[in-house]
């Protein structure tokens, strides 16, 4: 089966972000100062339509895994591939598809604060001494690693900075993407990935034009689609709203066979699932009954998660209370999940 895969690059060279960038691997956020709005985010699609379960090969196996990324000329697939809320338990990822993703991805990613929270989460996996490095990651994909290229691309922030466009219409990380990809030292780089700063009051139609732009240009590269964070509004559907920002990524996706990291849907639901993006949710996991990470802690608190979670810190815009560190492990987990599929696996 060919699984399609897109990729979010972005941001103007402007020395902004969303804040303090305490979560990083391999690399620094010189870039980033403090404090940024916040955006919102929707969910209920991939609740429904975009469910992971819906969104696989059925006659896939482990064994059927590719050794590379597989793309169709025109960057569409059989079928729209969500990475969200269910796709955090990376128990279910076999041995072999962590394997293939170490042995052939070679990703590239440009974010700032609210961006590091999938490398603070995969930091967490990566020292976590009972996985035996079963998670590493690294620079250069020496020893074994995967090899994960951080702030890659930083002539330009993220995708909030480079909202904007030329008299071509292209966005200024789409311009740095094409410099990047098109230097001989990147030619090896098959994915690449671009995170928002803040998603609210930024053009929807212009990020999924400008990303369709490179997966046509880039067919042997994957660039996964990318929501924005949460920022109090719920499911405000005002103009501007993150909430409609992220609805038609997410309609885009399912429409044309994307691939989606949905950042939203991961920071909404709790690991039981339960729903919280429409009850005023913010970055940090507050919502307005209060936190669903001190909740779901307190409730599950011998749990690997739990574990995970005190051993996270850091994790950028969500550190306080200290148990919304869980947001970070979730989408560390959930990053391996999106790499272990580009890598061939069909997430069953």
């Amino acid at each position: 089966m060919k699984i399609i895969i897109m990729s979010v690059f972005l941001s103007a060279f402007l020395f902004i972000s969303c804040g303090s960038d305490t979560g990083s691997g391999d690399g620094n956020d010189s870039n980033v100062t403090p404090d940024e709005t916040t955006d919102e985010a929707t969910d209920e699609l991939n609740d429904n339509d975009l469910s992971d379960e819906a969104l696989t090969e059925p006659d896939e196996t482990a064994d059927d895994q590719t050794d590379e990324t597989v793309n169709d000329e025109d960057g569409a697939g059989d079928a729209p591939i969500v990475i969200g809320h269910n796709s955090t338990d990376i128990s279910k990822i076999p041995e072999t598809a962590l394997l293939n993703a170490k042995n052939n991805l070679h990703i590239a990613y440009q974010h700032t604060s609210h961006g590091s929270q999938l490398i603070t989460g995969m930091d967490v996996l990566k020292n976590h001494s009972a996985y035996e490095g079963k998670y590493d990651w690294n620079s250069d994909g020496s020893s074994g690693a995967l090899e994960l290229h951080d702030y890659a691309i930083s002539e330009v922030s993220d995708l909030s900075t480079g909202d904007s466009e030329d008299e071509n219409g292209d966005t200024p990380w789409v311009v740095a993407t094409r410099a990047f990809l098109n230097d001989e030292a990147n030619s090896d780089i098959n994915v690449v990935m671009w995170s928002w700063c803040s998603g609210a009051d930024h053009d929807a139609q212009r990020y999924i034009t400008n990303m369709e732009k490179l997966i046509s240009e880039y067919p042997g590269v994957t660039f996964p689609f990318m929501t924005a964070h949460s920022n109090g509004d719920g499911e405000s559907t005002a103009t501007g709203a993150v909430h409609m920002l992220n609805q038609a990524i997410r309609e885009h996706c399912a429409q044309n066979n994307r691939l989606l990291f949905d950042f939203a849907d991961i920071e909404a639901h709790n690991p039981d699932g339960d729903y919280f993006w429409d009850q005023n949710m913010y970055d940090n996991l507050n919502y307005d009954g209060g936190n669903w990470a001190v909740e779901w802690i307190a409730d599950n608190s011998d749990s690997e998660l739990a574990t995970l979670t005190g051993e996270c810190s850091g994790c950028a815009h969500s550190d306080d209370p200290v148990e919304a560190n869980l947001n970070c492990v979730l989408k560390g987990r959930a990053a391996w999940w999106m790499f272990a599929v580009i890598a061939g696996w069909n997430g069953q």
